[in-house]
């Protein structure tokens, strides 16, 4: 190495001590990575490289090593500071860069800063899990406002998801737990007038199928209506005879039963209620302007309770299997080949009976 680039070299060194006596610890790094580079450049261009050379590399490597040590602690305060201020993406990055530059034997210090950095990152995890569960809350409460109870559950139980993560007693999961109960109690309310208007009329079949869907609708966890719906059910039971009563422990409850149950009744209720105006007027329509949603809803919970009835047959439970065909049955319109595919398999299952049970 010749005495241009040892003067060079001095010259960065010099400006790194400079910095690094005014606490301009990160202008102090950057001369002495420069005197490293150029000390570099003369290794490659194979400059003699005397013993001197080396020893002086070595003390620019402990003056970068002490720079880290305070700039590691920098880093720390400012990660710190950010965790305090709730930015939490700067404190990771800040607190990442401090265990970076401290030295591996500091232990106190880097066991310091991981578990800070371990704090913030839960922190940032929980803060970016809210920002994508409050639109989904406020849209729920926006349909549980508006009445639009089946939406809001389907909402809450989206929100319900993307919180999987936090603790069962946390503020936030029991708020929307406790939503989707009360919107689940709204949809079986209606249910529930039309069981006891069918049992004053005497008509305790047709209860007992409207007890079935409110099942459907109910919350697991909603002990209360349980216990109430149980009772309905028990009284029912003494009522219907032994073929008639079904044991409907094994239906399933899910989000696409409730939306569909609802969808079904609104489409029922608004195709029921039109009427054509008068041919003369200009928004006249000779045909039910509700009948496609009607026959949508219609083929949607038909293809539900036909699922259920394959899963009855797969366990070989036949009777409850064809009742729920038959369900299935009389939603399919007849025109659909899902009608005649349902109708098959009651007759396959007829079969069946028939040979297990000969006369």
């Amino acid at each position: 190495m010749n005495s241009d680039n040892q003067q060079m070299i001095e010259s960065y060194v010099k400006d790194g001590d400079s910095c690094y006596d005014n606490k301009d610890w990160g202008g102090a790094k950057l001369s002495y990575l420069r005197a490293i580079e150029e000390y570099q450049r003369c290794e490659s261009e194979e400059m003699e490289i005397t013993p001197e050379d080396k020893k002086q590399l070595e003390e620019i490597q402990g003056k970068i090593a002490q720079t880290d040590e305070k700039l590691a602690k920098i880093h720390f305060d400012l990660g710190e500071a950010a965790f305090v201020a709730k930015d939490y993406p700067r404190a990771i990055d800040d607190l990442e860069e401090a265990i970076n530059l401290a030295s591996e034997k500091d232990v106190e210090f880097l066991e310091k800063t991981k578990v800070l950095l371990d704090k913030v990152r839960l922190k940032s995890r929980d803060q970016e899990m809210f920002s994508k569960l409050d639109p989904l809350v406020k849209k729920g409460e926006e349909f549980h406002e508006d009445g639009n109870y089946a939406e809001a559950v389907l909402e809450f139980s989206d929100a319900l998801k993307a919180c999987a993560g936090l603790p069962e007693e946390h503020r936030y999961k029991k708020y929307i737990i406790e939503n989707i109960l009360e919107c689940k109690r709204q949809l079986v309310k209606p249910y529930l007038s039309k069981i006891h208007r069918a049992k004053d009329a005497g008509k305790f079949k047709l209860a007992y199928k409207i007890l079935q869907r409110a099942l459907l609708l109910l919350d697991d966890n909603d002990k209360i209506y349980q216990a109430f719906i149980g009772r309905i059910r028990d009284e029912l039971k003494t009522k219907l005879p032994p073929g008639e009563f079904e044991d409907t422990d094994d239906i399933e409850v899910t989000e696409e039963w409730t939306e569909a149950l609802n969808d079904y009744d609104e489409a029922l209720a608004l195709y029921s209620s039109f009427t054509a105006v008068d041919p003369l007027a200009p928004v006249y329509r000779d045909s039910n302007i509700y009948e496609d949603r009607f026959l949508l809803s219609r083929r949607k919970l038909a293809t539900l309770y036909f699922k259920r009835a394959e899963k009855l047959s797969e366990k070989a439970e036949i009777k409850k299997a064809i009742k729920t065909y038959k369900e299935a049955l009389k939603l399919f319109p007849k025109s659909d080949r899902e009608f005649h595919k349902t109708f098959q398999r009651i007759r396959q299952l007829r079969g069946q009976l028939a040979s297990t049970n000969p006369q």
